[in-house]
């Protein structure tokens, strides 16, 4: 991993497990051990499809470097994807019934919008050049 990549992906996973950890304390003083349970269910859930979407899209930049937009995109597409089915299985589930939904919904959109907060942030503080200068040419 290039040093840039780190620092966005650092820059996006700690304030958001943070904001997990303060979404569970939250939950458990307003509902309980279902509260809890349910936040960090919602935590473990985002925390899980981004970082292994942000990984993935690394891996696959750090092969071929014209590959980041369409990784982007992909990763996108398949972590919604992941998400909705994840969503739906949940809700349908009797596992769910013991845990607060509440919780879950608000602990999840708290720590997506951390994670994607933290990671433009990361990615405005990191020195990464947009075009890459030509070592071959020289003055003419």
């Amino acid at each position: 991993m290039q040093e840039h990549d780190v620092a966005i992906f650092r820059g996006a996973a700690l304030p958001s497990a943070v904001c997990g950890a303060v979404a569970v304390g939250v939950s458990a003083a307003l509902a309980g051990v279902p509260g809890a349970l349910g936040a960090l269910l919602g935590v473990v859930v985002v925390l899980g499809c981004f970082g292994l979407g942000q990984w993935a899209v690394i891996m696959i930049s750090r092969r071929d470097k014209n590959m980041f937009l369409a990784a982007n995109l992909l990763g996108f597409v398949v972590k919604m994807a992941v998400l909705g089915i994840l969503l739906i299985t949940l809700d349908r589930s009797a596992f769910m019934a013991d845990l607060n939904n509440t919780a879950f919904v608000f602990s999840a959109l708290a720590c997506v919008l951390v994670w994607l907060g933290g990671q433009m942030w990361g990615i405005s503080k990191a020195k990464i050049l947009h075009v890459e200068p030509d070592s071959e040419s020289g003055s003419a």
